[in-house]
């Protein structure tokens, strides 16, 4: 396999064709890194500089950015150079929203506006990224939402939320030829069993020879079936309780406070005249937050499972990232439909990958825990 090396302005600066080990993981709605272990050779330390780009020519024309390099000789006297990075995705989070975004309009429409705002053409010319490009999102289907952006949150976070609330996918890919980036939001396949876009479906299971490994977890750990949603705090005015899931009781209601402080509901303008929104439209931003907020506090179901790439279903053939497809193991009495999340690409000896899938939501990750304790 090779790889491809870049500057940001796309100009190619070479390939690095020998590779110890290449770790690639795709993700649906949230940034994708990579690590690479490369022999040390001048022409690779040459090569792999601080920002640089790495593409892997297979079509998805995804882009990493290398932002760690180590290299390091061991006692044998061999020299190696590690890259670690993320995809290039990963620049929407150098901003975060300066001015707040109140909004009813699809999921899309309002990432779009996110994107737009404090990336591709913001108001401050210095906070613009150039040379990205907003794909359409006509074709999308997703209803409108009541939204209110967070007080100065980073606009990768506010995406990532804003993808996964609605099981849509987004990333920035480039254009070689075109030397463009571009930003994209898209939903995946409906590959389940039986479903009714008339696809090919894609079942993956032990008994088809298609799973290799397979790991099933499913959690309630950090279920929450009832939210309370608390808007700004203010000496004059009382403070607006908004409850999310209320018909839950017994031992099914699981509460959890949200601080939502940032949805304000009086503000001033610019030439310091008050503003305001109405009680109705109000509560129902908080309404809002409350079900995108417990979200994160939902049952876990996921299958992570090593994939047979040369059994009947071929990677991004068959199946890709983002898709919703059938996973059965007929001995453990599981069978669901769910969406795939995230791919590993694993290569080392061979220069066809090994693939490992995390079908649905993995368990939440240190970082995602903390976010989560941080709102109650």
């Amino acid at each position: 396999m090779e790889l491809n090396i870049y500057d940001r302005a796309l100009d190619a600066k070479g390939v690095i064709e020998k590779i110890t080990s290449f770790i690639w993981i795709r993700r649906y709605n949230s940034v994708g890194e990579f690590k690479l272990l490369v022999p040390f050779t001048p022409k690779h330390n040459n090569l792999l500089q601080m920002y640089r780009l790495l593409i892997k020519w297979d079509g998805d024309e995804e882009a990493g950015e290398i932002r760690y390099i180590e290299i390091r000789k061991n006692t044998q006297g061999i020299e190696e150079i590690e890259i670690q990075g993320r995809f290039v995705t990963n620049w929407l989070g150098k901003r975060i929203i300066l001015n707040p975004i109140v909004a009813t309009a699809t999921t899309p429409q309002i990432m779009t506006r996110i994107v737009t705002e404090n990336i591709t053409n913001p108001t401050n010319p210095r906070r613009r990224l150039h040379n990205i490009i907003h794909t359409d999102i006509s074709g999308i289907s997703r209803g409108n939402i009541e939204y209110s952006s967070e007080l100065f949150i980073n606009a990768g976070l506010a995406l990532e939320r804003a993808a996964k609330a609605s099981r849509l996918g987004f990333n920035i890919t480039a254009d070689i030829r075109k030397k463009q980036y571009f930003f994209n939001i898209y939903d995946g396949l409906e590959l389940t069993s039986g479903n009714s876009a008339d696809n090919p479906p894609a079942v993956f299971s032990v008994e088809f020879d298609n799973i290799l490994e397979q790991t099933f977890t499913n959690s309630t750990e950090r279920l929450r079936s009832t939210a309370y949603v608390g808007g700004e705090d203010t000496h004059d005015r009382p403070r607006r309780i908004v409850e999310v899931g209320e018909t839950a009781a017994g031992h099914d209601r699981a509460e959890v406070f949200i601080n939502a402080t940032d949805i304000v509901q009086f503000w001033r303008d610019e030439n310091g005249n008050e503003q305001s929104m109405s009680d109705a439209a109000y509560a129902a931003l908080l309404f809002q937050r409350g079900v995108q907020q417990l979200g994160y506090f939902a049952e876990t179901l996921a299958f992570t499972s090593k994939v047979n790439t040369h059994a009947n279903l071929k990677y991004k053939h068959d199946y890709d990232l983002g898709d919703r497809v059938t996973c059965i193991n007929q001995r453990w009495g599981v069978r669901i439909n769910v969406r795939i999340t995230e791919i590993m690409e694993v290569y080392q000896d061979h220069p066809e990958p090994e693939i490992e899938i995390t079908f649905g939501e993995s368990l939440p990750a240190l970082i995602e825990q903390i976010r989560a304790l941080y709102i109650q």
